[in-house]
């Protein structure tokens, strides 16, 4: 009884910050509408790409990368691109959270309803930690996507892993010149959107107090060492999250990976080899 009361405590606050979450969104949908996030990246093909400046509406930040692999959801009618762009984190919050069972998984799920209704990709790179570190290719996302929460090849160098390393920065290279060839024009203006807006993104909603990227970052960087050093795989969603470059309260979407890393071992160095059975007498 004493456990029971002390968890149903412990889910009080929890369940407060998740009704406030649902009352702020009901808000931000009636001012900017479903899919607000989302709608940036459909309209980036429908004017010019970098023209809107960071935090403000329908404003494109992503490399020319990721636009163009955005553009057959951009091909269809809003109505149904706002509706995948919607579901895709929804199902991805739930899978990710499943682990923790319905009496905590509701409550964060519901939390993460910013993330959800906004059609943002911290969902994506929440599966990027997950998945990353046994397919090191992945972290092209982030590193053409929000850029700073590229944190996979820090981990695998701190590990010296230089196979991992090497395959998730080939891989971003390839990307990326193969989007250049197609769209060169593109890429020259996403590096002055860049240069222009770099130390004058505003930071989101819910984030009055954060501290400048310019002190997350290696804060965020000191987090991943400590975690790939110490082989705690929770470290990697939790420094994503200091260093994505504008934050907000979508943001802890990244964490959502914790559950599900926490079940899974370690994979193995390069340099090290597995240790040998103990025999059991």
């Amino acid at each position: 009884m004493r456990a029971l009361l002390v968890r149903a405590l412990t889910a009080v606050p929890v369940w407060l910050v998740a009704a406030l979450t649902v009352n702020l969104v009901i808000g931000l949908v009636k001012d900017l509408g479903l899919g607000w996030d989302a709608h940036a990246y459909w309209s980036a093909w429908r004017g010019p790409m970098y023209d809107a400046a960071p935090n403000t509406l329908d404003a494109f930040l992503y490399s020319p990368a990721f636009a163009q692999l955005y553009w057959p959801l951009a091909q269809l009618p809003w109505p149904v691109a706002c509706t995948i762009a919607v579901a895709a984190p929804a199902t991805a919050l739930a899978y990710l959270l499943r682990p923790l069972g319905l009496f905590w998984a509701v409550p964060l799920w519901t939390i993460g309803l910013a993330e959800t209704l906004s059609g943002n990709i911290f969902w994506l790179l929440a599966l990027v930690a997950l998945w990353g570190l046994e397919r090191p290719w992945l972290w092209a996302v982030p590193a053409l996507t929000k850029v700073t929460p590229a944190l996979g090849p820090v981990w695998f160098a701190a590990r010296r892993e230089w196979r991992q390393l090497g395959i998730s920065v080939a891989a971003t290279v390839l990307v990326v010149a193969v989007s250049f060839a197609i769209s060169p024009g593109l890429w020259g203006q996403w590096f002055d959107f860049l240069r222009d807006n770099v130390g004058d993104s505003r930071q989101g909603l819910g984030s009055a107090g954060a501290l400048p990227l310019l002190v997350r970052l290696p804060l965020a960087i000191a987090v991943v060492v400590w975690g790939a050093l110490t082989n705690r795989r929770w470290a990697l969603p939790v420094a994503m999250m200091l260093s994505t470059p504008v934050t907000s309260i979508a943001c802890w979407v990244l964490l959502a990976a914790i559950p599900r890393l926490s079940t899974r071992a370690s994979v193995p160095t390069d340099n090290r080899s597995p240790a040998p059975a103990r025999a059991s007498g």
